[in-house]
This record gives C-alpha cells, structure tokens and sequence, in this order.
C-alpha cells in the first residue's frame, strides 16, 4: 500500500510536469525522465490489483459450488374397491454441490416428506400446519479415475433400470456407499452396500448388490441399455417390517407380524430405443426372482414408449407388471403401483407433454389389481396428474 500511494503521487506530479518545468535545465530534464521510469518500473511491479485481497485471502469454495432443484404438483384420485381418495399433493427438493478438487465433491439435498423412503411428496392435509423437510442426499464423492468413482453417505441408488420399471421406487435414497465404472466402449459396473437398520445387541440388516452391463452410443440409431443384477439382503427375515413396524408392502409375515422371508435378487433387465422416423420407440423388460424364498418369487414387466416426430413434444407409454408376494423388497418398490406393495399385477398407462424449457407434465392411470395370491384379489385404480418444475 505504501509503494502504490507512492506511485500514485508520482504519477500525479508526472501529470503537471511539463507546466512546472517548462523552463527547466537540461539536468533537471534528465531528472524528469529518470522519475518517469522508475514511476513505471514500480507500477509493473506492483501491478493494477496491488489494491486487492490477495489471492490466498480469496474464498475458493464460491466459484465451485452448482445449486438445483425441482417442484412438483401432483393431483390424483385413487380408487380402491368401495373407498375413493382424491388427494393434492406437493414435492419439492433443493440441493447444492461443491468441487472440493479435481476428484472430490460433496453433495446436500433437502426435501419434503412424510417419511416414507420411496415418496417425497407431501399431502395437503394436517390443519395448514409446518411441514417439515428432511436430508434427502448427503454425500461424498471420489472419482478415483475418468472411469471409477466411489459415493458414500446417503446416495442415490445406484443400480440403472429402465425408465418405466417400478420395481425399485424413483425418490429411493439408501445409506452407505456405493461404486460406479464406466467405460468408453460402453460397459459398465454398480455395486453397493447399505445398512438398513443397525443394532448395538445384534447383527445388523444390510444390503449388498452388483450390476454388470452394457449400453451402446446414445447418439446410435439404436440404443440398447441390458443388465443383469444380484442383491443379498442381509439379516431381514425375522423382523418386523422396517418402516412402521406394522405394514410390510405386501411381503409375508409370521405369526409373530415379522418378515418371513430374507431376499436375495437376481435381475435381468433391457431397453432398446429406437431413433427412426416417424419417431422414436422404446421398449423394455424386466425379469426379478428371489432365491431366497421357497414360492411368490417371481416379478416381471414389460412395456412400450413412443415419441412420434411430428408430436415431438408428446410421448405415449404403457407397460405391464406383476410382482408377485415376496419377488421384491417390498419397502423399496415404487410407492404408486399397486399401492406401494408386492402381491400386485396390472397395466399402466402414461401421457407425458414435455417442451424445450424447464417445465414437463405428465397424466398416469394405473389399472391394478392387488392381494393377487388370494382367491379374491381386489381392484386399485389410480389417476394421477404431474406438474413438474426444474431450476
């Protein structure tokens, strides 16, 4: 600071200088243009930011930091048998990133809910009361090559499956770490191991899975995505159901109301789309059985979207499921089908109007039908509108 007052002096009696010494010697002359270049030889060291922060005074975490987040309305009207609900509901879910280094990142999300794992949504009920919001991602990223990186802390899911599957629920966010390789050629690996419940007096429920596949050039004629998958659930059998205590989502119980079954998943799933006139075509399947259970272990799904380019806008999907009673995990499988629960089979149709901006809809009817494994199953029905914001 000392040095720039200096200069800027300099500078100011620089300016008047051929007024003043209009009449100088010769000597006095050669002094001037002495001045002059130190004045210059000063500015070049202390250069046109002498006056700022310096750079190690500087905060570096602001420069690196990606906020996002999304906003949903959703308005549906279930229709079970004699009962009928129709319902208005609302998500919404914030998030911020931040690039610790070229290979580290940390990740937060908040989000709404009612404390199911599957839904993030909120019904419009309670007297008007406070609402509360809960941590929804929390994270810790290393991307260990191009290829690899490894997430721990509460993540998304991490297995791929295709877009209109339902057997595992689209807000599902488990806790522990997971790993993904990713290859030029188009191979790729997931695998993961979450804690479901930890006990200080005995052994803890646990997740662990790997997922090997293949998907070709998204920029191909035809893209096709195809996996396959093994899950092990650790330590499930014997317990009461996770969430509530009460409800299993349609897996069986003993007489004592716990879990009869432990789950251990192998899948097999595919997508292929299709890019050619008129439009676009997507279809998929989906194959799970659970090994671990002696009858009820079968879930499969398959189904259709299409895009036709002059509705470019539009798409059409449809699909067909059935799960049976203990073939999935039913406490992580989407919370609409079916209710939320295994034990379920039946069609579902979709909408979608999704234009060049920040906003899509989409209009759902599910035709279920559920309790499949008894002699009387019963109907679920279900209308579903979705307006959907993204920033």
């Amino acid at each position: 600071m000392r040095g720039r007052r200096l200069a800027v002096a300099v500078s100011i009696a620089v300016c008047f200088a051929p007024d003043v010494y209009a009449e100088a010697s010769d000597a006095q002359a050669a002094e001037l243009q002495a001045l002059r270049e130190r004045v210059k030889a000063l500015e070049e060291r202390i250069g046109p930011d002498a006056g700022a922060a310096p750079a190690a005074d500087r905060d570096p975490i602001v420069g690196n930091l990606a906020f996002s987040g999304d906003a949903r309305y959703r308005a549906e009207s279930i229709d079970v048998g004699p009962v009928d609900n129709d319902r208005q509901r609302v998500r919404a879910r914030f998030g911020v990133q931040a690039e610790i280094t070229d290979s580290l990142l940390t990740g937060f999300r908040l989000s709404t809910g009612e404390g199911d794992p599957r839904s993030a949504h909120l019904t419009f009920s309670g007297g008007y009361s406070r609402r509360s919001l809960g941590v929804d991602l929390a994270y810790l990223q290393w991307s260990i090559a191009p290829e690899l990186r490894v997430v721990a802390g509460k993540v998304a899911y991490p297995n791929w499956q295709p877009a209109q599957s339902v057997f595992i629920g689209g807000d599902f966010n488990p806790e522990g770490w997971s790993s993904a390789y990713r290859s030029d050629s188009g191979w790729f690996a997931n695998a993961h191991h979450f804690w479901l419940q930890t006990r200080a007096d005995a052994a803890d429920s646990r997740q662990s899975g790997l997922q090997l596949g293949f998907a070709s050039a998204e920029d191909a004629p035809a893209r096709l995505t195809v996996a396959a998958a093994y899950t092990d659930f650790t330590h499930v059998a014997g317990q009461k159901p996770f969430l509530d205590g009460v409800n299993p989502y349609g897996n069986s119980l003993n007489a004592a109301g716990e879990l009869l079954n432990d789950f251990d998943v192998a899948e097999l799933a595919s997508e292929l789309t299709m890019q050619r006139y008129p439009g676009s075509l997507t279809v998929f399947m989906h194959l799970a059985r659970n090994v671990a259970a002696s009858d009820d272990d079968l879930a499969y799904a398959a189904g259709v979207t299409v895009n036709a380019s002059r509705l470019k806008h539009w798409r059409i999907g449809y699909h067909y499921t059935r799960i049976e009673k203990d073939a999935l995990f039913g406490q992580l499988m989407d919370g609409d089908f079916g209710g939320g629960s295994t034990d379920s089979r039946g069609h579902a149709f979709r909408l979608s109007y999704r234009p060049a901006g920040r906003w899509s809809s989409s209009l759902s009817y599910l035709h279920n039908q559920v309790n499949i494994s008894s002699i009387a199953p019963r109907p679920f029905d279900l209308i579903q509108l979705d307006i959907d914001f993204t920033y």
